[in-house]
């Protein structure tokens, strides 16, 4: 059955949808969870920024592990590790338990996306990988619009605890289908040593360093458009629950079926934004994302605490500028690096990751309301917006003298 490349593709891209539904299907739960453990809100919103940084960080590992062990045992230590910590989370009896349980569900995360990443490159190549992996960023938006209803089900059925059962359910079935499914072989790099490296005709390939990626203007620009966007969509996801629930009288489901709605958005979005990078380019489609959050936050400083409704429609347009940007950005932040794309982007993930965790985490502790919070972090989208029309201009120029 190993080799039944359905099969294997199946379990691939089941192991998707895991890094997602780690946030999305418990946010629901959120106001029992402040009950149960006695805490304020914004410490149970560090969760969220606690399993993203662990997520971003171990990108770092998972990556070389998984070439040098195999697809088949990265995704089967990433399974085990994921179920492993959201069991503990359901057994934490402190706040600081449930911390240490959710960083290492984000290492397992980081694990099973990484090899799902992977495997596609080592069986596809060209448009048919970009087809595969396309495929899967489709399965990551499509996560929002279903799991908060999901959780909010299991919540209403069993608290708290029932959506992080679902999730180790799902990690120790799919741990069985990925050792029955799966190849233990080696990427083609864990097979490459050092001597073979000398060998290199292109010496551009081994001058392309870390320091070379973090001390490009282009890189950094685009980069951390992706990471202030990134923290901004995250900061939504932590505080919606508040705003809704506790402070908004939405039931479980009614807050589901909303947040599902601003994930449709986000499709929706996704799918037009290959088209203003057609018509307009993708450096103005990058700038006219970026506004689009910026406005959506410069709305939220004026709305009452108790304007839920509105408060969602504004944070659908911080939702729908990501995906307008996020492609053309990454693209951009990228481009530069024909020999090194691969550890190009692992940086560029790592700052998106490990930079929005940390303006959720900080934004926490502002001590003001969870909407002027988002309003905040939205806001500073207006960074992006100045440095992309800086950045524009230049490549114009460049541009005008090369022809």
């Amino acid at each position: 059955m190993a080799g039944n490349k359905f099969f294997q593709l199946l379990v691939i891209f089941s192991l998707i949808p895991l890094g997602p539904l780690a946030i999305d299907v418990y946010l629901p739960s959120f106001p029992q969870m402040i009950e149960a453990f006695a805490v304020s809100e914004s410490e149970i919103r560090q969760t969220i920024s606690i399993y993203v940084l662990a997520l971003g960080v171990s990108q770092l590992i998972a990556g070389p592990v998984s070439d040098r062990k195999g697809r088949k045992f990265s995704a089967m230590l990433g399974l085990i590790m994921y179920a492993a910590g959201s069991l503990l989370v359901v057994a934490s009896s402190s706040l600081e338990m449930l911390y240490a349980a959710r960083a290492l569900q984000g290492v397992g995360a980081s694990f099973t996306m990484i090899t799902a990443m992977a495997w596609v490159r080592d069986n596809y190549e060209g448009d048919v990988a970009g087809k595969w992996l396309s495929y899967m960023g489709g399965v990551t938006s499509a996560v929002p619009t279903i799991a908060p209803l999901i959780g909010s089900g299991l919540a209403l059925l069993w608290g708290w605890t029932g959506g992080f059962y679902l999730m180790a359910g799902l990690a120790l079935l799919l741990f069985i289908m990925s050792a029955i499914a799966l190849q233990s072989k080696k990427s083609v790099k864990a097979r490459v040593n050092v001597k073979d490296a000398v060998n290199v005709k292109d010496m551009q390939a081994l001058k392309c360093n870390v320091r070379d990626i973090l001390t490009n203007r282009t890189f950094l620009v685009y980069s951390l458009t992706n990471m202030f966007s990134f923290g901004a969509l995250l900061t939504y996801i932590s505080v919606a629950p508040i705003v809704a629930i506790s402070e908004g009288g939405f039931s479980q489901v009614q807050f589901s079926l909303m947040f599902g709605m601003i994930g449709g958005v986000q499709i929706l979005a996704s799918l037009i934004a290959p088209r203003l990078m057609r018509s307009f380019g993708r450096r103005n489609t990058v700038r006219f994302g970026a506004t689009v959050i910026t406005v959506g936050g410069m709305g939220l400083l004026f709305i009452s605490s108790n304007a839920t409704y509105l408060f969602f429609a504004l944070s659908a347009l911080g939702a729908a500028g990501f995906s307008l940007l996020s492609g053309s950005a990454t693209s951009l932040a990228l481009e530069p690096f024909k020999y090194c794309a691969g550890l190009a982007t692992s940086i560029d993930g790592f700052f998106r990751m490990i930079g929005g965790a940390l303006l959720v985490a900080v934004s926490g502790l502002f001590g003001v309301s969870s909407i002027s919070t988002l309003a905040i972090v939205m806001l500073l989208s207006l960074l992006p917006v100045l440095l992309v029309t800086v950045d524009n201009r230049t490549a114009h120029r460049t541009n005008s003298r090369l022809n």
